[in-house]
């Protein structure tokens, strides 16, 4: 008597029902790594999942990097830096949310191929290439910097805006440029002490521009966005050296 053998495929559904989908609910935000994991194993498809996992590595991450990967840092909160998941990496020393969501989505591949996860290794990666990336930006800080000397007349560059658009239009039209004296230097913090000269407007020259972050019920919010700093001729202030250029 012959007999059939039936072979029933139970990926993805053996690894479903491992999770508990149900918490999985609209706006849903995961707590950790294994939560982030398990909500992608439960909200995509089957040929979703099969699809991402028979992709290589790099290609399969890289593809999702600006959509999956983008409404993950959005709606995950991993911008704003709130949420349980983002304080999970940031514990770990992760703070990027590009490297908290490509993290993520590598974890998530290797689950689905059966192979170790390395978190340790991942973090070690980004952790190292943010060391170097820093170590090369003080190099060319301190290279910019040095060329700063204390009596020097420098130039104001409006990084951040103009305070009016009369302002805008003299320094469009060569016709006036803000300028200031270096009185001191911190070669630590690369921060210039200027006295300025010239402002090209009573109201002054914008040299700082940033978002008011404050506690409310617990939770970090924005409560004042775009606050900017101005300093008026005549004033001595602390200031960042990459708003400036020597005048020649």
């Amino acid at each position: 008597m012959n007999r059939i053998i039936i072979v029933i495929l139970l990926f993805p559904t053996l690894l479903l029902s491992q999770n508990n989908c149900e918490k999985y609910v609209e706006k849903y935000i995961p707590t950790d790594l294994n939560d982030a994991i398990s909500f992608f194993e439960c909200k995509w498809s089957e040929d979703d999942l099969i699809g991402f996992k028979n992709k290589e590595e790099q290609s399969a991450t890289s593809e999702l990097h600006f959509g999956t990967g983008m409404s993950l840092r959005n709606n995950w909160k991993l911008w704003a830096g709130t949420s349980e998941i983002s304080k999970f990496f940031r514990d770990l020393g992760i703070h990027h949310p590009d490297d908290m969501s490509s993290i993520i989505l590598t974890s998530l591949h290797r689950k689905l191929n059966e192979k170790p996860i390395e978190l340790e290794k991942q973090i070690k990666y980004y952790k190292d290439y943010w060391a170097e990336s820093e170590r090369k930006e003080n190099v060319r800080k301190k290279e910019e910097f040095n060329e700063f000397k204390i009596g020097d007349i420098v130039e104001f560059l409006y990084d951040y805006d103009f305070v009016l658009k009369r302002q805008e239009r003299k320094y469009m039209d060569d016709k006036c440029f803000a300028t200031g004296k270096i009185i001191d230097l911190n070669k630590e913090k690369f921060e210039l002490k200027i006295k300025l000269i010239k402002s090209c407007d009573r109201k002054g020259i914008i040299i700082l521009e940033y978002d008011v972050w404050d506690k409310v019920d617990g939770e970090y919010k924005k409560i004042e966005e775009d606050k900017i700093e101005i300093m008026k001729k005549g004033e001595t202030r602390w200031t960042s050296y990459n708003l400036w250029e020597i005048v020649e």
